[in-house]
C-alpha cells in the first residue's frame, strides 16, 4: 500500500484542528504525518491499518494514532464512513523543556506497551466518557474564538487524561520504553525518505540521517512502520509513478527514470504488482476523457 506525507496547517501559536472527514470506500492511500491524531467513528463501519495491525471500525470507536506511525482508514466497498478528526502537535500539550508530568499526557499515544491497540471501543464506558467531550473541543474549535483555547487545551487534556486513567498508562509510556524511542529514531528517516522520494536511496543513506548504523535501521523501521525499508521506499516511488502518469505528458519510460528506475522492464513488473496493471493501463483507467470534468486526456 502506497504511503505518503499528509501535510496539515496547524496555527503555529496553537497547534489544534478540529475536523469532519467522510471516506468513500477504500480509495484513501497509507500516510504518515507531524502531528497526532484522534480519530473517532461518527457514522459507517470499515477498518484502520495502523503501522501494519488492521483494526475493525465501528461507530463510537476512537483511534489514539501517533506520528510517525503509517496508517490509512478505509469505509467498507461501496459505502461511506464520517470521522471526526482531533489533530495537534505533540507540543501543544508537552514542548521542550516541559515538566514530565505533561509528557505523561501523551501516553495516551505512545503507551509502554506496544502491544495494546490504539483503539478504544464504542461500546466501552470509556467510549462514552470521552465522545461528548470530543464533541465539545469540535464546538469550541468551530467558534474560532481566540479567547477559548484555553478550554480547547483543558478539554483535549481531559480527553487524554480519561485515556490513560482507564488505561494505567502515565509518562512512562510517554517518555520511556523501548517502543518510543524507535518511533523517534524513524521520524527523520521517514522525512528523509518523502523529500528524495525520486532519487536513488540506499539503507547507508537513511542510517546516516538518523546517526546509527544499516542493520540498526533495518530493524527498527521493519518495527515502526510495519513494512521492510525497500518496501516502503517502492510504496513511495509507486504513489510518485501514478501521480506522473495522471498529471504529465511523460512517456511510461520518463516516468520510471524519473523515480529511479533504470530498468523500465523492473519498473512494469513493480507497477504491475503495486496496482495490479500496466502503467499504460493505469494512465487510461484513471483520466478524465476529453472534455470530461474540463480536464484533458492524458496520454
Amino acid at each position: 500500500m502506497a504511503v505518503y506525507v499528509w501535510q496539515q496547517e496547524l496555527d503555529p501559536g496553537f497547534p489544534l484542528a478540529v475536523l469532519e472527514y467522510e471516506l468513500h470506500g477504500d480509495g484513501d492511500p497509507m500516510h504518515w504525518h507531524d502531528h497526532l491524531e484522534i480519530a473517532l467513528v461518527l457514522e459507517g463501519r470499515g477498518r484502520f491499518v495502523i503501522a501494519g495491525r488492521r483494526l475493525p471500525a465501528e461507530p463510537g470507536d476512537a483511534f489514539f494514532i501517533d506520528n510517525s506511525q503509517p496508517h490509512v482508514a478505509h469505509a467498507r466497498p461501496g459505502s461511506d464512513m464520517a470521522l471526526l478528526l482531533v489533530l495537534f502537535r505533540p507540543e501543544l500539550i508537552a514542548g521542550p523543556g516541559c515538566r514530565e508530568f505533561d509528557l505523561g499526557y501523551l501516553a495516551a499515544f505512545r503507551p509502554a506497551d506496544p502491544g495494546m491497540s490504539p483503539c478504544v471501543p464504542g461500546d466501552s464506558p470509556l467510549s462514552a466518557s470521552i465522545r461528548p467531550l470530543l464533541r465539545e473541543l469540535e464546538a469550541i474549535s468551530a467558534r474560532g474564538e481566540r479567547g477559548e483555547q484555553q478550554l480547547a487545551d483543558a478539554t483535549l487534556r481531559q480527553i487524554l487524561a480519561l485515556v490513560n486513567r482507564d488505561r494505567g498508562a502515565d509518562a512512562v509510556g510517554a517518555t520511556g520504553g523501548t517502543a518510543t524511542t524507535h518511533r523517534e529514531l524513524i521520524r527523520p528517516v521517514l522525512a528523509y525518505i518523502d523529500r528524495h522520494g525520486r532519487e536513488p536511496i540506499s539503507l547507508e543513506q537513511v542510517a546516516t540521517v538518523a546517526h546509527v548504523s544499516p542493520s540498526r535501521i533495518r530493524h527498527v523501521f521493519k518495527e515502526v512502520t510495519g513494512v521492510g525499508f525497500k518496501e516502503y521506499v517502492t510504496q513511495v516511488r509507486m504513489t510518485e509513478a501514478k501521480r506522473l502518469l495522471l498529471s504529465t505528458e511523460l512517456s511510461v519510460a520518463e516516468v520510471a527514470q524519473t523515480v529511479s528506475y533504470t530498468n523500465v522492464s523492473q519498473f512494469y513488473k513493480v507497477f504491475d504488482r503495486s496496482c495490479a496493471m500496466s502503467p499504460a493501463e493505469y494512465r487510461r483507467y484513471y483520466t478524465p476523457a476529453a472534455g470530461e470534468d474540463g480536464a484533458p486526456q492524458v496520454r
